[in-house]
């Protein structure tokens, strides 16, 4: 055992230090494996991360197109170099393919759901949804905004010159020049979405309208009550109540699908 090393304070006590290579033995795969843990942490925090942001209703999927492809390109062209922390598209899923919803799903793509209420609701959730990444990553965050819709440049400016966020603009070649001006970069959407493969065949459905039969409702609310928390909890798959007669109800959807 290593001689410890003997040192004498004000206090006439003794303090002994012993050499760390008496009393700590790493095996040498133990060392390779906590060298590599530690390369691949400091890799994850130096990469910035980056957030995609998609109006999907104004720069759409190409139709017959994989939407798969297509976010495949997007991670392919923009993400060297960067993480990825957000890759998500605002829509009214009951005004989109069914198709391209499960697709982007598939692609790992979130996809949120705005009821088309007002005529910017889904530009107001992005605008939300873009600020709120801001503020949990702030610089140096690359946001990239696909969409020529002048209605984001504003806050885009914002990110810009007031947090230090790099912007990346995907449009479809004819963005308004306030728009183009709060871009670092920016790029055709076309000339991403070029020369796709066309989606893959799904099994066709049966698209006759399917009723859906609700019991056990209760007897002491009124009809309109009943009726107003059904449509809430069916709307967004498109039903509609067609009649409501003591503990059951009738809803009707497009297709059985709608049902699930």
């Amino acid at each position: 055992m290593t001689d410890p090393i003997t040192f004498n304070n004000t206090m006439s006590q003794r303090i002994l230090l012993y050499p760390c290579s008496a009393h700590l033995k790493i095996e040498e795969g133990s060392k390779s494996n906590i060298a590599a843990r530690f390369q691949n942490a400091l890799n994850l925090h130096v990469l910035p991360p980056i957030g995609v942001f998609w109006d999907i209703e104004n720069c759409q999927v190409p139709k017959g197109k994989s939407a798969i492809a297509l976010v495949q390109n997007i991670r392919e062209n923009f993400f060297e170099k960067h993480r990825e922390a957000e890759f998500m598209c605002v829509c009214d899923i009951n005004k989109e393919s069914k198709i391209v919803i499960q697709e982007l799903l598939f692609a790992q793509v979130t996809v949120v759901h705005i009821s088309a209420t007002s005529k910017n609701a889904a530009d107001d959730k992005l605008k939300q949804c873009m600020k709120r990444f801001v503020d949990t990553h702030g610089a140096p965050a690359t946001l990239l905004l696909i969409s020529d819709d002048v209605n984001f440049a504003s806050d885009l400016s914002d990110f810009r010159h007031r947090h230090n966020i790099r912007i990346i603009l995907v449009h479809r070649g004819h963005a308004h020049q306030s728009l183009l001006t709060c871009a670092h970069e920016h790029y055709n959407f076309y000339s991403i979405a070029q020369n796709l493969p066309a989606r893959s065949p799904v099994k066709s459905s049966d698209n006759r309208p399917c009723e859906l039969v609700v019991s056990d409702l209760p007897l002491n609310r009124k009809e309109g009550q009943i009726k107003n928390k059904l449509h809430k909890l069916s709307n967004n798959c498109g039903g509609k109540v067609i009649a409501i007669k003591g503990s059951k109800a009738v809803i009707r959807f497009a297709n059985a699908d709608a049902t699930e």
